[in-house]
């Protein structure tokens, strides 16, 4: 087990970096989120390669100026858009997956909607080997199992895109297990 996890070597730039990117991790997942569900990156994809400016953003969203250039900024400095100018951005291949590919949606949603405010409670639920974090969603259960049905239907669709993505495939590999062992019944 040890050889795995052999110590790489990084410079101490890389690892700096790589550690400050963790520290704000959260910070810009938010604000990522946010340039996707509010409009801003479809309104950025939609510009093309003459890219828009903030105003343009604003006054077409119905969003504060100040607001989305806090958004593009954060945009900007993770890399999910890029200037054309000093006014005028675009999306970048990071923020075109972020909009547009369906794994990516789906992680994030079920990342934002079911995981992230529970994850507050990491710590508590590793120490007392309980879900900590669930009763910031359903304080009446003791598995998200049992407080699905009674979940934000954000929650739900997130949960339910997340497991049939990751889940459904095994279906007709295990059916066929299944079958080739001729159950009575199923």
């Amino acid at each position: 087990m040890q050889n795995i996890f052999k110590s790489k070597q990084i410079s101490a730039y890389d690892a700096i970096s790589t550690a400050q990117r963790i520290a704000f991790a959260p910070v810009i997942f938010q604000a990522v989120r946010a340039l996707r569900d509010l409009g801003i990156l479809s309104t950025l994809d939609s510009a093309g390669s003459t890219g828009t400016t903030v105003d343009s953003i604003a006054a077409e969203l119905g969003l504060s100026k100040y607001g989305v250039q806090v958004l593009v900024d954060s945009g900007l400095s993770s890399g999910v858009i890029e200037c054309v100018d000093e006014k005028h951005f675009v999306i970048s291949k990071v923020g075109h997956y972020l909009l547009h590919d369906r794994m990516t949606r789906i992680n994030m949603d079920f990342s934002h909607y079911v995981c992230y405010q529970g994850m507050y409670h990491l710590d508590e639920a590793i120490v007392n080997g309980q879900p900590a974090g669930l009763r910031v969603m359903d304080e009446n259960h003791s598995t998200l199992y049992e407080a699905l049905p009674h979940l934000s239907e954000d929650i739900k669709s997130s949960w339910h895109a997340f497991d049939h993505h990751y889940s459904d495939a095994v279906y007709p590999a295990a059916l066929e297990i299944i079958l080739s062992r001729h159950p009575e019944t199923l």
